[in-house]
């Protein structure tokens, strides 16, 4: 009777079988459930490992360049994979299929993979949470920076004010060479249009019509003046008239200085002029207030006349001395710019001097430890984040984050083994396993049983007296 013929196993299941580190052979006679948890197995350590890579690859990536990021990662997490597929591989035949619960050979022997475990957790918890917190990190470290570095750039900056002092001076000359350069094109621009805007003639007629003027406006102001006091004169007598008559009037018809009192013609004629003065009062204000309006008037048009002509007699003064003035004032811009070009060339060199001082007094306080370099390697950023955990306002929430990634990177790490341990049922595959393996052991002892038995009969059977050596003795 023929035998049925094999199946022929898929590439994909020899993958998972290698992977998952289970026989083949044993595997393939097994039911659906064995190559479930093959399968399952397998899908978890992809993940792993993909989650491994991203990871890794990120936290690397903050100090490396790209390529050697993923080179990095990619190693790192293969690495893991296959420690994680020996770890986890081997958990096929924990169960002793004889026995109920576990030996303790067995148990003391899981130890060194829940402790591995545990240390591939904890180290991805804590790469996650260095990229996690990268903003955090960064932050801390310029902190850091900037607290170690405050005596550097304090002294830095000391010195730097000292070289600034001649600098300083140099660049105070060259703004005043520079306002003077433009005063002086300034007033070159104003004579040039002077110049062909006017002519002394005109100038000169100009000023002799605004003399006048102005004369003619001197003496209108004068006789204001004089109007003015006339006026205020002639108003306090017409006050002092009023008074007297009104005074006058009282006395007539009360009899208050001795006479009898009566309304007669003294009486009429006094109220009869008081109450004339009294209407002359505001006619003669009001001629004083329009004669001070028409002095306020002249005052501005001698004040307007006056600048005008002050403008025309510069004109004048400007058109008589043109020549030598714009003979005078380019020499002076010539030598203003000799003068601006050599403080410019000082002021450089000042500058360039100034950067190599600071060079070397930098080199000379970095020689003496005063500088504190930004690092970003992975010692550094740990320590970053282990002042994170110890911030008084930030540290809680920041520890609170570590101990959920730790958790969930653990649960991740040993959630198989306990699983497979207290959680999953023995499997036929197990079985089988534990029978092959036996089977091999046994067979494996019946040889070198065998052999044993073999090698004492040719020992006894070959069992020869050794010869005596032969010495020769020359005298």
């Amino acid at each position: 009777m023929s035998q049925p013929k094999a199946t022929k196993e898929s590439i994909w299941f020899k993958l998972c079988a290698f992977l998952s580190l289970t026989d083949t052979e044993i595997l393939a006679e097994s039911g659906r459930y064995d190559r479930m948890l093959a399968y399952a197995m397998v899908f978890r350590q992809l993940v792993t490992f993909a989650f491994t890579f991203l990871l890794f690859t990120y936290g690397v990536s903050i100090f490396l360049n790209p390529v050697a990021a993923y080179t990095i990662g990619f190693v790192f997490a293969l690495t893991l994979f296959f420690l994680d597929q020996a770890i986890i591989g081997s958990d096929w035949a924990l169960r002793n299929p004889f026995k109920r619960g576990l030996p303790i050979r067995q148990l003391f022997g899981l130890i060194p993979r829940l402790v591995y475990s545990l240390i591939i957790a904890i180290g991805l918890a804590t790469l996650a949470e260095i990229s996690l917190q990268s903003d955090a990190i960064d932050e801390q470290i310029q902190k850091d920076v900037a607290v170690n570095n405050q005596a550097y750039f304090a002294r830095m900056s000391e010195y730097e004010q000292e070289l600034d002092t001649t600098v300083n001076a140099t660049e105070n000359n060259i703004a005043q060479l520079q306002q003077e350069i433009l005063n002086l094109r300034t007033s070159q621009e104003q004579i040039k249009n002077t110049d062909e805007s006017y002519d002394q003639d005109t100038v000169a007629n100009s000023i002799d019509n605004y003399q006048v003027t102005l004369e003619e406006l001197q003496r209108d102001q004068k006789n204001t003046i004089n109007t003015i006091g006339s006026l205020n004169e002639r108003l306090s007598q017409t006050r002092a008239d009023y008074q007297y008559w009104f005074n006058e009037s009282i006395l007539e018809r009360t009899g208050q200085d001795g006479r009898a009192a009566t309304e007669g013609p003294k009486y009429d004629r006094a109220v009869k002029t008081y109450t004339q003065l009294a209407e002359m009062i505001p006619v003669i204000e009001a001629e004083i207030e329009d004669t001070k309006a028409r002095l306020a008037s002249i005052e501005q048009n001698i004040l307007a006349t006056t600048s005008t002509l002050n403008e025309f007699q510069l004109k004048s003064n400007t058109l008589s001395e043109k020549t030598t003035t714009l003979t005078i004032n380019e020499e002076r811009l010539n030598q203003l710019a000799v003068d601006l070009q050599k403080e410019q060339a000082l002021l450089t060199e000042q500058i360039a001097d100034k950067q190599n001082k600071l060079a070397t007094y930098k080199t000379k306080l970095i020689n003496d430890g005063l500088f504190y370099e930004q690092k970003s390697g992975i010692l550094v950023r740990y320590l970053a984040l282990n002042k994170i955990h110890a911030d008084p306002e930030l540290g809680q929430a920041a520890v609170l984050f570590s101990w959920m990634l730790k958790v969930f990177f653990i649960a991740i790490e040993l959630m198989p083994v306990i699983i497979k341990l207290f959680f999953s049922p023995f499997s036929f595959y197990s079985l089988k396993m534990y029978r092959k393996m036996h089977i091999a052991l046994l067979e494996e002892q019946a040889k070198l049983d065998a052999a044993t038995a073999a090698f004492e009969r040719k020992k006894l059977a070959g069992k020869i007296e050794p010869e005596l050596p032969t010495v020769t003795q020359r005298i």
